[in-house]
């Protein structure tokens, strides 16, 4: 019994000892790693650098989720003032600034995968820490003389700044300041401090982003910006701005404007619009000042803005890239030595098909298909009248496989016109083909009832019928529709979706998801009832006059014989 009493005693302290343990190491920070590694395009190193970490936010995980709280030092929040401060970049003199809003302005900044701006806000930073002079870092690493990576251990979850502090000598470059979130071991690869580009269009609501769509005849502004980066150790610097644009946009040469700052400038840089290559459209030059301190400060915000016209060599059914090549010196020992970094803004211009069907008390007849109705296509402005569409017409043709047999068909395409002054304001349904086509090969064009147009941005429109099919009636409402798209930060269409209605019912509408790459046609049903029979004059009363007369002769026939036979009785 003793000896029970003895072992139980032992596990009761073993397990004493097991669950303090694991007290402990429930209650142990969440620690991580930041590893700065060499890139694989370039010939910057870490090798012989210091690196300072600087801490911005705590973070919390949970699973795949991460939140982030101010990080505390001595009793101060450091980088409150940087985004709530006077000068704050999210709220100048906001008294309780929410962490969240902070951590959503970083966000913002990423720019869908170009981190122009929040490399800018980086330099910000630690811009903010130079100033403050109290922030002070929560590691420093410095790597060998032939580290090709070096590692910083023992960081709690956190967002951090990581800031190359090593002192240069000779044709030593400094690295760019880098941002990286820590919720295990985070690794990022050494950015050289050079400089980066980013190309945006302005969109539909005005705001800048990365692509935006459009019609034809349309005006687009576009806008490239950069910034002086750090370049004492040249003696001459290289830095200029080559843009090239798709074949459907025509450059406003007189549009094209330089701003310093959100200053625009009048000098200090060069405009060439001829004599380029690879089809540059115009080249902005930067190189003969950029080393005139007076004129270029380091951090200064450079910014091209202009403004260009679609026409109707733009292409359906994909993304219309525009690229800004931006071109720098990037070796002090040897200026004709010289990098470049380039930057997409898209553009899309879309295409619809609408099919004339029949339709009946029971809904649309989707195997009868009808030839011979008109439209025309307006576009809808809140506050403005209804604005009349025209269009240029082409032969188009594409290879369609019904029951399995293939068949090149040929049809009219109606293309918006440039401004408004097309040859026609008339849209005709495609009046040759089958009036059974199954569905499955509907949305292509070319078919009995189709109408192809090419050439219409985002926005709402309504398409008025202005004759019907023969034997059917005149649609009394428009077809209306809206267009909505949804591009994402990198440029793509990530949802295209068509609403319209047509006599008060929700059409049949195919949404169409597309790519950056190709978006497919998006097809919509527009329907005529059949007239009514009406009576002709003389046709129901002679037919009633002689059902009648028939009764009447019947009944007299009747009754003489009634007569006789009582007679002969």
């Amino acid at each position: 019994m003793k000896a029970i009493k003895k072992s139980l005693a032992i596990l009761a302290c073993l397990c004493l000892v097991l669950s303090c343990m694991a007290i402990s190491v429930f209650a142990a920070e969440a620690t991580g790693s930041i590893t700065i590694q060499n890139p694989s395009n370039s010939n910057a190193t870490v090798a012989g650098k210091t690196f300072n970490v600087y801490k911005i936010f705590n973070a919390t995980t949970n699973g795949n989720n991460t939140s982030y709280s101010w990080y505390e030092e001595g009793g101060e929040i450091p980088f409150y003032d940087f985004f709530y401060g006077a000068n704050g970049v999210v709220e100048k003199n906001k008294a309780n600034g929410n962490v969240q809003g902070a951590v959503e302005y970083l966000a913002e900044k990423n720019s869908g995968g170009n981190n122009f701006e929040l490399s800018q806000v980086a330099e910000k930073l630690h811009d903010y820490i130079v100033a403050k002079g109290t922030v002070a870092p929560v590691k420093t690493a410095t790597a060998t003389s032939s580290a090709t990576s070096v590692s910083i251990s023992d960081l709690s979850y956190g967002y951090y700044l990581v800031y190359d502090n090593t002192t240069l000598e000779g044709s030593a470059v400094r690295s760019a300041v880098m941002l990286s979130t820590v919720n295990k071991d985070a690794v990022i690869t050494l950015k050289a401090n050079r400089p980066q580009v980013l190309k945006q269009i302005k969109k539909h609501n005005e705001e800048y982003g990365k692509g935006t769509s459009v019609s034809i005849g349309d005006t687009v502004t576009f806008k490239i910006t950069t910034a002086v980066p750090s370049h004492t150790l040249y003696t001459s610097y290289t830095y200029f701005v080559e843009d090239t644009m798709h074949d459907g946009l025509t450059l406003d040469v007189g549009s094209i404007k330089v701003y310093k700052n959100n200053t625009e400038l009048q000098d200090g840089f060069s405009v060439a619009t001829t004599g380029l290559s690879n089809g540059v459209d115009f080249k902005v030059d930067f190189t003969d000042l950029m080393n005139d301190e007076a004129k270029y400060e380091i951090g200064d915000e450079l910014t091209i803005v202009y403004d260009a016209k679609v026409t109707n060599a733009i292409e359906a059914q994909k993304a219309n890239q525009n690229t800004a090549k931006l071109t720098y010196s990037n070796d002090p020992t040897d200026l004709a030595s010289t990098g470049n970094v380039s930057d997409v803004a898209n553009v899309y211009s879309y295409q619809f098909v609408f099919t004339k069907f029949a339709e009946d008390a029971h809904g649309v007849l989707t195997n009868v298909r009808l030839a011979g109705a008109e439209f025309q296509l307006y576009r809808v402005v809140e506050g403005q009248p209804d604005q009349l569409i025209t269009f240029t017409t082409k032969s188009a043709e594409h290879e369609v496989e019904v029951d399995g047999v293939k068949t090149t068909t040929t049809y009219t395409q109606y293309i918006v016109a440039e401004g408004n002054t097309g040859s026609v304001d008339t849209l005709a349904t495609h009046n040759e083909g089958e009036a059974t086509i199954s569905l499955a090969h509907l949305n292509m064009g070319g078919h009995l009832g189709d109408v192809a147009i090419f050439g219409l941005a985002e926005g709402k429109y309504k398409l008025v019928e202005t004759k019907a099919p023969d034997g059917y009636v005149i649609s009394d409402a428009p077809f209306e529709i809206e267009i909505v798209d949804q591009i994402g930060e990198l440029g793509s269409v990530g949802t295209l979706t068509v609403t319209g209605h047509h006599e008060g019912e929700i059409g049949s509408i195919v949404n169409t998801n597309g790519i950056a790459e190709s978006i497919l046609t998006v097809w919509a049903e527009i329907t005529n009832k059949p007239g009514s029979a009406l009576p002709e004059t003389g046709g129901m009363g002679t037919t009633i006059f002689t059902v009648l007369g028939i009764v009447m002769m019947v009944g007299a026939v009747a009754f003489f014989t009634s007569r006789k036979r009582s007679s002969v009785a």
